[in-house]
């Protein structure tokens, strides 16, 4: 038995430095990174003058994305981002892997921008200033200025955030300079010789709308900003306000900034005739330079200083955001907790940024620049559909949450941006073969990663919570695992009976918890007598010994219970968690108390809250059904199933139909509740009774028939149980003013089957 309490650790965060301006310029920076310098020769060879159509559909892509993004990114500014959203969102595996497959987005994104750099520098010291290259070949040089400015931005980055937005801040500024000046002087030469806007924009789709969509994947890079703004929430100053601001502005500007720079190098380009697509792809890398070169004053020398200075602000700005990723998976220690060291005198996740920097210059170093740009494109779309299916599973979550921005139209803006997601995804596999294949062995890491280390650590995390357990066998450990957790001393007879009479049904066993809370300012040790804990546990364990059923019990002393449970839910793989309610909400806007809506709203397992009233008596089962399609029926049918069989009872099923209803609809639900029994499932050689109610009110017809029964078990709704039982809802009702012991039934369905539930409810 554990009884030492480790020293006290003080949380670990980040100083808040940065305001509008700077997360805005940090944004623009990141946004106008290579992909607007080295990446448009390649995206106009494959659009040719529909790279146009190729940028609006980024942009419109990115602003689905963005909302979702706004909304997040406001309520919850915290270090890490989209990894720290779809963990809570959707769970510790999605979680894990969308850190996982964001701090290497981060990274490839990164090494897109160093390679890019060297290919300008090179370019810029021994085509512009003549500088001798003593012999060493191009590509050398090439990798050695790589290296080079990733090493200088990373120790910029392990100096501290501030000195990163000032040098951010600057850069952008004269880099949007530079463009607008090449747009200025692009549109002129346009309105000077208007023939070439025939001969290169027609045909305007020379490879149709799958050539747009394949240059709309490649280059969506240049979209990803984003999810490096989001890092900052936690270093933000009024992160609600300056977060939205600064998302918002920065996708406005890029945005046509972008759609104007494509009509320039598309338009204004000379190819002798020819569209000018085919010179663009041609140079490839180079495509912009010898554009300004045909119109631009100093054109060369602009555009090579602008490449320089674009690929070092998106350095600048995509290692701090890899870094900030890697530190808050490592302090929640989904991989190496040292990561999340800050360093004594800067603040800031020192071994996350070395860590990010090594990361960076392996990719730089293996992969060719397009390969490069594919990889990183195929992560943040992975990235992106997991933080639009977050959202809305968070929007269901967390209802007490005070939401700074909403997303309008419900969930239809983050659905429609999944599967534009998907489209662009299957475009890659066309432009890129080598990224698909790279991050399928990085998604393959992640995975074993997360079974070798990450479930470890959280069963390590788990068990020091542990002040005593014990366990019976009687027969091989079993698959399906019910999870009691045990507060009511008083009824815990009935609690562990519904459990037990669950448990012969499914041939599964019992992990039974009592959990004591523990403030943070004690050790975890101390404050409760834990011989009187051990006793309670040991009724319910001679209970269960007695039935010849498999028992775990475990005492534990927690900072948080809600979160003790969840995490016994996750690692212990639990089927079935079964909860008490006493019928008091202790906090306003919460509908069994802020404790129990916190396990129910997270929990990924099946469900069942019990009111007990009667303890006694729990033969007389009624089970309402109703007239539409449920798909909770089944999983409430096996538990009036184990029900009947353990407690020797019966079990009602009742429909409520309209008072008004004729003798012939009569027949009609007649024949509707029988379906509603199929679904339901019974496996009991009991009789199940059938019954139909005329009435208007729902709720009182219910709770007037229970009077003749001893439970009433209700099937929850669609959707999550406390998004179901709301202030005035039938089931509420139902809840709080029948005297009868209520049980109310939710099966865990996940995430996918409610995403094409929804999907056909609209088709």
């Amino acid at each position: 038995m554990a009884t030492n309490d480790k020293k006290r650790q003080i949380p670990i965060t980040l100083s808040r430095t940065l305001g509008v301006w700077e997360v805005t310029l940090l944004g623009v920076g990141a946004l106008l990174g290579g992909g607007i310098f080295t990446l448009l020769g390649h995206a106009a060879g494959l659009a040719g003058g529909g790279l146009i159509f190729a940028m609006m559909l980024g942009a419109a892509i990115s602003f689905l994305n963005l909302n979702s993004y706004v909304s997040l990114a406001t309520t919850f500014p915290e270090a890490g981002g989209g990894y720290l959203w779809v963990k809570e969102g959707l769970g510790d595996l999605q979680g894990f892997m969308s850190g996982w497959i964001s701090w290497m987005a981060h990274s490839v994104a990164c090494s897109l921008y160093a390679v890019s750099f060297g290919i300008f520098a090179a370019e810029f010291a021994f085509s512009l200033l003549g500088v001798p290259m003593f012999g060493i070949s191009l590509f050398t040089w090439r990798l050695l200025f790589t290296t080079a400015v990733v090493v200088f931005f990373g120790l910029v980055n392990y100096r501290g955030v501030a000195l990163t937005g000032k040098a951010g801040g600057y850069i952008s500024l004269t880099l949007i300079a530079i463009l607008l000046f090449y747009i200025f002087f692009g549109v002129k030469r346009m309105t000077g010789l208007p023939d070439l806007l025939n001969i290169n924009f027609l045909p305007l789709l020379p490879f149709g709308l799958v050539g747009v969509l394949q240059a709309a994947s490649l280059f969506y890079i240049a979209f990803e900003g984003s999810e490096i703004q989001a890092q900052t929430g936690e270093e933000a100053k009024d992160p609600a306000r300056t977060l939205k601001i600064s998302l918002f502005s920065s996708w406005a500007i890029i945005s046509v900034l972008y759609l104007l720079i494509a009509f320039v190098i598309v338009g204004a380009t000379s190819n002798l005739g020819e569209p000018s697509w085919k010179v663009l792809m041609g140079h490839s890398d180079r495509a912009i330079i010898e554009s300004a070169k045909q119109f631009m004053p100093v054109g060369y020398i602009l555009m090579v200083l602008g490449g320089l200075l674009a690929n070092i602000a998106a350095l600048n700005a995509t290692i701090y955001s890899s870094s900030r990723v890697l530190f808050a998976m490592a302090r929640d220690k989904f991989v190496w907790p040292k990561l999340a060291d800050m360093h004594e005198l800067n603040l800031t996740p020192y071994r996350a940024v070395l860590l990010s920097v090594a990361a960076i210059i392996f990719v730089a170093v293996f992969l060719p620049l397009k390969d490069i740009a594919g990889a990183a494109d195929i992560l943040f779309i992975l990235l992106f559909s997991q933080l639009n299916l977050a959202y809305i599973e968070l929007r269901r979550k967390k209802p007490e949450a005070r939401w700074y921005y909403v997303v309008p139209f419900g969930p239809v803006l983050p659905l429609t941006a999944v599967v534009l997601y998907f489209v662009l995804g299957v475009s890659l596999f066309h432009v890129s073969p080598i990224a698909i294949y790279f991050t399928a062995i990085w998604f393959l890491l992640g995975l074993v990663n997360y079974f070798a280390f990450t479930k470890t650590q959280e069963r390590e995390d788990l068990e020091r919570e542990v002040m005593y357990e014990h366990t019976t066998r009687f027969r091989e450990k079993l698959g399906y695992r019910i999870i009691l957790p045990v507060a009511n001393e008083e009824h815990w007879n009935m609690f562990s009976q519904i459990a037990l009479a669950v448990a012969r049904e499914e041939q599964g066993e019992l992990l039974v918890l009592r959990i004591h809370e523990v403030p943070p300012t004690l050790p975890l040790a101390a404050g409760f007598n834990t011989d009187h804990e051990r006793r309670v546990l040991d009724k319910i364990e001679k209970s269960s010994i007695e039935k010849k059923t498999n028992i775990d019990t475990r005492l534990l002393a927690a900072r948080s219970v809600p979160e003790t449970i969840l995490e016994t839910v996750a690692v212990e793989n639990g089927d079935l968690l079964i909860m008490g309610w006493d019928g008091y909400v202790d906090t306003k806007g919460f509908i069994f108390g802020r404790k129990v809506d916190t396990v129910l709203h997270r929990a990924k397992s099946d469900l069942l809250v019990v009111k007990l009233q009667d303890p006694e008596h729990i033969k007389r089962i009624l089970v309402p059904v109703p007239l539409d399609e449920n798909p909770n029926l089944r999983f409430a049918g096996k538990v009036a199933t184990a029900l009947a069989n353990w407690f020797d009872g019966e079990v009602t099923v009742v429909m409520i139909i309209p008072d008004y209803t004729s003798n012939i609809s009569y027949a009609r639900y007649h024949v509707l509740l029988e379906d509603r029994i199929r679904e339901l499932k019974f496996k009991t050689t009991k009789e199940i009774k059938l019954k139909l109610i005329r009435s208007n009110h729902i709720a009182s017809a219910i709770i007037k028939e229970a009077n003749h029964h001893d439970v009433v078990l209700l099937p929850a709704a669609r959707g999550r149980i406390t998004k179901v039982i709301g202030m005035g809802s039938i089931p509420e009702q139902i809840a709080k003013h029948c005297r009868k012991t209520i049980i109310m039934a939710k099966g865990h369905r996940g995430i996918i089957q409610p995403f094409f539930d929804y999907v056909k409810s609209r088709f």
